[in-house]
């Protein structure tokens, strides 16, 4: 199994990468949301959430803009990818998605958001299960079973975690090859790289105490951290050079 570098040593390369950097991926960040939860923000003001017509019109639109988001990610990933290589980087990164790959961007999410949901859905099921339920055996069953499927939808999400990175480094892989080439990557590293993200739980606080203005510095930091960690998992191993 290839070996990662520890989430410090990923965290302290984020910090040194971003030195100087805050302007361009703080602009970059706030595009997205601008553009992502600005046509949320109109579709809330703009559909009737009284009416079932309403509540369904708002759920499609919400379900557009997610698999829109995922253009973003990949050319924010791409953004990223260019200031940890020591590349030139620019704010219009954020539009490489749209050339070419967003049908694969689209469909990688589309996948991986179908999947983690069919993941989730038996877990939701056994929660409302549990709350009608007086039997107490058949709530510890109904419950184990519920976090079973919690778990694989992690599981799911974090195995498929690395295809909105490779699409911009392998952009003649199909969907589905992507997702492929993104779970052999994480094969033997889907505790680290959980361990990874769980190591930011402490900083997402410190963004609520700051009553949501630390994400600008937060965001940039997480996205980072994350990309050297693919870095790490794409590069040759030393005995293969």
């Amino acid at each position: 199994m290839k070996q990662i570098k520890s989430s410090a040593a990923l965290k302290a390369d984020a910090r040194q990468q971003l030195l100087g950097k805050y302007k361009t991926v703080i602009l970059a960040y706030l595009i997205m949301q601008f553009l992502i939860s600005g046509c949320m923000n109109l579709a809330q003001a703009q559909v009737n959430l009284n009416t079932g017509a309403g509540m369904g019109i708002y759920y499609l639109i919400y379900f557009i803009l997610l698999l829109l988001s995922a253009i973003f990610i990949t050319g924010q990933n791409q953004l990223y990818k260019n200031i940890a290589r020591g590349l030139p980087y620019y704010v219009k990164d954020m539009w490489v998605g749209f050339h070419g790959l967003a049908d694969h961007a689209i469909l990688v999410h589309l996948i991986i958001f179908g999947l983690c949901l069919l993941a989730g859905i038996p877990f939701i099921l056994s929660c409302a299960f549990m709350a009608y339920t007086k039997n107490y055996y058949l709530s510890l069953l109904v419950a184990a079973t519920g976090i079973f499927f919690l778990v694989m939808s992690i599981l799911l999400s974090i195995w498929y975690s690395q295809a909105l990175y490779l699409i911009t480094d392998y952009p003649d892989e199909s969907a589905p090859q992507l997702l492929k080439h993104s779970r052999t990557l994480m094969k033997g590293h889907a505790g680290s790289y959980f361990y990874l993200l769980v190591s930011f739980i402490g900083i997402g606080l410190l963004v609520v105490l700051t009553f949501g203005i630390g994400i600008l510095w937060a965001y940039p930091y997480f996205t980072a951290t994350k990309t050297n960690y693919y870095l790490e998992l794409t590069a040759p191993n030393p005995e293969e050079i």
